[in-house]
This record gives structure tokens, C-alpha cells and sequence, in this order.
């Protein structure tokens, strides 16, 4: 058999598409991320601005302050940005403040610096913006009182607006004079100290909630990572997604085993050392090869692979990529693989107890793979009858000698695979 060179652009892996299913089960999708940072963050200044706006105006003013607009957009774009995983939160807590003083001074010119609350604006923005980098890139282990700290922060927030009311409550716009000699009333003093402190309770709440997300996150980590290893990535994807395609069920699917041959005698001959070592890098060698193509299950039972594909093209190139590597990784040790591909109707489903379960397909279809690779030289690969069929016009074969299976009161046909035409988009 010649020796088979696949190149074949990658599809998305199943680890991809389960981390991605991950990603959404923890965080929702990216509307979710927007709204939570607009209500969570970005949002709070624009809300509590308006608040003001209309407590102070009315609305017939507010609608018609194109300013409100500019506001607006300023904090939807940093909302935007600030919702994407990679984003930087020093930064992106000042786009809101910087889009908009640009697009302010340039329609109000220097009669943007006499308001007021566009120096709430940029001195608030700072101080998050500057709280959220330590936070996030710079000192992530101070978040126990950073996150606190964020908290009162929004509160002093809250506090400048319920002064700006205050002193604004003639309609005379406000100047640093005013906010310097102001002297709160028992009221009010009562109010700031009552929002201070639940600013504080809320920042505490925040912060066992922050504790709680990443011990989750660590611990589905852990939980996925036990679960790629006993039952694959694409069991645990639709164990999430769709747990009732887990139930037994008739599918056609392809199988592929795959060999060492004379393993028995040789690890009588070689220290239990060696084999190891040589088996462990054999799996670790073909395994991501036959990943590649997508396999619903891979499974090492000592020297043999099964791996479960959904179409015969995916079974073909994963045998003729992890022939190629097997190879290579067992020739200088004098032994090789035999394979096998086989294709038809099976059930499908988790087999066990209640304790113990596993993903597997069961049937004729498999037991035939089995009995074809078992009738495989080393270096060689065999392929059904009914595989051979579905890819003829793409493969050079030759006949086997017809196999006697345990089992079948007919011998099996089968074929020698000697080449294949390569096609764009096979093995996908």
C-alpha cells in the first residue's frame, strides 16, 4: 500500500464547539453580555443622568436636548465593546466619555465646560475605568476590595446627582462655588450615609458572587475535562444541548478499529517500562489525528482504537491519517497497525448501570469492523464492501480474499485500500 499524504483543510474540532457551548451555558449569548454590562456598568451614568434630566427638566426638554442622543450613542458603543471577552476594561470605560465630549464640544464648543455633570461624567468614568483595570489586567488578586470599592463608587454616583438636584432645584445651571459651600440637611445626610452603606452591603454581595462565578467556572473546567476523557467531547456537548439524542436510537454510522499486530509477543520480549512508554506516545500520536475528522467517540482499549464516525469520508481520511502516524510512531520498534472501516445501521446510546454509563454503538455493523481488522496485515487497511460503495469512484482498491467471520454463514467482501482522490471538503 502506498503511503497516503491527506492534507485536508481542518474543520471546527468538537472541543471548539463545546467550548463554545460551554461559553454560552455560563455566560449567555452576546445580547446577554451587552445588556449586563450596560445595566451593570456602562449604563449607570447615562440612567442616573436621566433620572436627573427629567427630574430637574422634564421631558419635553430631555427629548429634545440633542446632547441626550450623543449620550446615548457614547454609552451603547462603550457598552458594545465592553461586552466582548477580550476587551480592556481601563480603556473601554472611557470611550462613552471620550465620544462624547468630542462630539459635544464640537456642537457647544467652550459652553460644554460650564455643565457640571460632564465633570461627573469624566471624573467618575476615571475612577472605574481605573478600578476595573487593576481589577481585570493589572492586580487581579486585589479584587477582595476592589470590587467593594466599585461599589461605593456607584454610590457617590448616585450622591452627586441627589446633590445636583438639590442645588439645582431653581433651574440655575450650577457652579463649583454652589457645590462647595453646600451643606446637606438632616435629610439628606441621612439618605447619603443610608446609600454609602448599601452601596458597601451590595459591593460585599458582589464580590461573594464574583467568588461563586469563578469557583463554578473552575469547577465545570474540571467536570468537562472528566468528562472528554471517559465519554468524548461530542457525548458531553449533547448531554447539554440535547440530552434525549443520548437515548437509544438507530443511526448509521461508521466504524473504524484500528490494531497493533504481534502486540502480545513483543511485550513479552520488552520490559513493561518500554511498552508503556511506546503505547502511551502510540495513543497520544494517532489520537489527534484521528480528532481531525471529527469522531463521535474515540476508545483505547490496550493496544486497540475504536472511534466512531458519523459518514464513511470521515472514517476513510482519519484511518489513512492515523495509518500514516501509527507508522512512524511504532516502526523502529518492529511492529505496526492493522484497520479496519466498516459503515451501516447500529444502536446508539449511553450502555450501563445507573452508576456507571458509557457512549458506545452496538450491532452487527461494529462486530464486522472488528472481524475486518482482525483480518488486516500491518500497514495495511481494509474497507467494507459497503464503504467501498459509497466512495468508489474516489478509491483504488484491491480485492481481499474473502474473510470467514465468527459468526456469519457467509464469507465478508471486502477491499485493500491502495489510494484515494483527494476532494475539497472530504472529511469534514
Amino acid at each position: 500500500m502506498r503511503t497516503f499524504l491527506v492534507s485536508l483543510p481542518p474543520s471546527q474540532s468538537s472541543e471548539k464547539r463545546l467550548e463554545a457551548v460551554l461559553n454560552y451555558k455560563l455566560n449567555g449569548t452576546r445580547l446577554n453580555a451587552f445588556l449586563n454590562e450596560f445595566l451593570s456598568n456602562s449604563g449607570h451614568f447615562l440612567i442616573f443622568a436621566t433620572i436627573t434630566e427629567l427630574t430637574l427638566y422634564g421631558w419635553f426638554k430631555y427629548v429634545t436636548d440633542l446632547a441626550t442622543y450623543f449620550l446615548i450613542v457614547a454609552m451603547i458603543l462603550q457598552s458594545w465593546y465592553l461586552s466582548r471577552s477580550t476587551s480592556h476594561r481601563f480603556w473601554g470605560n472611557l470611550i462613552g466619555v471620550t465620544t462624547y465630549t468630542l462630539v459635544d464640544i464640537w456642537i457647544d464648543k467652550l459652553a460644554f465646560f460650564a455643565e457640571l455633570n460632564h465633570y461627573v461624567l469624566w471624573i467618575f468614568s476615571l475612577v472605574i475605568a481605573t478600578l476595573q483595570g487593576i481589577r481585570y489586567h493589572w492586580s487581579k488578586t486585589a479584587a477582595n476590595w476592589i470590587i467593594p470599592l466599585e461599589s461605593l463608587t456607584r454610590t457617590l454616583l448616585v450622591v452627586a446627582f441627589l446633590v445636583a438636584v438639590r442645588l439645582n432645584q431653581d433651574g440655575e445651571m450650577i457652579n463649583l462655588a454652589q457645590i462647595w459651600h453646600y451643606r446637606a440637611n438632616a435629610a439628606d445626610k441621612f439618605l447619603i450615609g443610608s446609600m454609602l452603606f448599601l452601596g458597601l452591603l451590595l459591593g460585599l454581595q458582589r464580590l461573594q458572587i464574583t467568588r461563586q462565578e469563578e469557583q463554578l467556572k473552575a469547577t465545570t473546567q474540571v467536570l468537562r475535562n472528566l468528562a472528554e476523557w471517559g465519554m468524548g467531547s461530542y457525548v458531553v456537548n449533547t448531554a447539554i444541548t440535547n440530552p434525549k439524542d443520548l437515548s437509544f436510537q438507530r443511526r448509521d454510522r461508521t466504524i473504524l478499529f484500528m490494531d497493533i499486530r504481534g502486540f502480545t509477543s513483543w511485550c513479552e520480549q520488552t520490559s513493561p517500562d518500554l511498552v508503556a512508554a511506546v503505547l502511551n506516545h502510540y495513543y497520544r500520536s494517532v489520537e489527534p489525528v484521528a480528532a481531525e475528522y471529527q469522531p463521535l467517540r474515540i476508545t483505547f482499549t490496550a493496544d486497540e482504537i475504536m472511534a466512531i464516525y458519523a459518514t464513511p469520508q470521515q472514517g476513510i481520511f482519519a484511518a489513512l491519517s492515523m495509518q500514516n502516524v501509527a507508522k512512524k510512531t511504532l516502526a523502529p520498534y518492529g511492529i505496526g497497525t492493522g484497520c479496519a472501516v466498516h459503515a451501516g445501521n447500529v444502536i446508539e446510546g449511553l450502555f450501563g448501570s445507573e452508576g456507571v454509563r458509557t457512549y458506545t454503538v452496538i450491532g452487527d455493523v461494529v462486530n464486522t469492523a472488528k472481524r475486518l481488522e482482525g483480518a488486516t496485515p500491518a500497514g495495511e487497511i481494509t474497507i467494507s464492501d459497503t464503504v467501498y460503495q459509497e466512495m468508489r469512484d474516489r478509491l483504488t482498491v484491491e480485492p481481499c480474499e474473502p474473510i470467514t467471520a465468527k459468526g456469519k454463514k457467509e464469507t465478508l467482501k471486502a477491499w485493500r485500500l491502495v489510494d484515494i482522490a483527494l476532494v475539497e471538503g472530504w472529511g469534514k
